[in-house]
């Protein structure tokens, strides 16, 4: 493990207090993915949908040192293998709602964007998600709309 995290050269911590390299997390992550035989990206997406494992594998990652009380690695993990209902509510998702008066943890940052995406969802021909919602922030706070 050592020589693979040497060779990914990432020294980034994944949290100023109490976290690890962020190579250390990924491989760590990977280890408990494994370790579940979660293999491959349809197993992730099984995974997503059997709770009792998908709660075994939450339980495992949230050991990971660096994780914080939020999730929001273990949310953006499955926000990218394909839950659409799940967003990453991170520091630029958390400045962009305050900056339009919605001062929120992250965890009412998931709630107010799922509610976003059903009363979107009610005015439109599709239903729009919550991860679209998230990604149309993210690219709304990077151009600096």
């Amino acid at each position: 493990m050592d020589a693979l995290l040497e060779v990914v050269k990432n020294r980034q911590n994944t949290s100023p207090r109490g976290g690890i390299r962020k190579a250390d997390a990924a491989l760590r992550y990977a280890a408990v993915l494994h370790d579940h035989e979660v293999t491959t990206v349809a197993d992730a997406r099984t995974l997503l949908a059997d709770s009792a494992r998908f709660e075994a594998v939450e339980t495992a990652l949230r050991q990971v040192p660096g994780e914080g009380g939020s999730g929001v690695r273990r949310g953006y993990l499955w926000m990218l293998i394909g839950d659409q209902d799940t967003i990453k509510p991170d520091r630029m998702v958390l400045r962009w709602l305050a900056r339009h008066g919605v001062d929120v943890t992250p965890d009412s940052a998931r709630e107010i964007l799922r509610n976003i995406a059903h009363k979107l969802s009610a005015g439109s021909e599709r239903q729009i998600t919550a991860w679209e919602v998230d990604h149309a922030i993210w690219q709304a706070a990077r151009s600096g709309r």
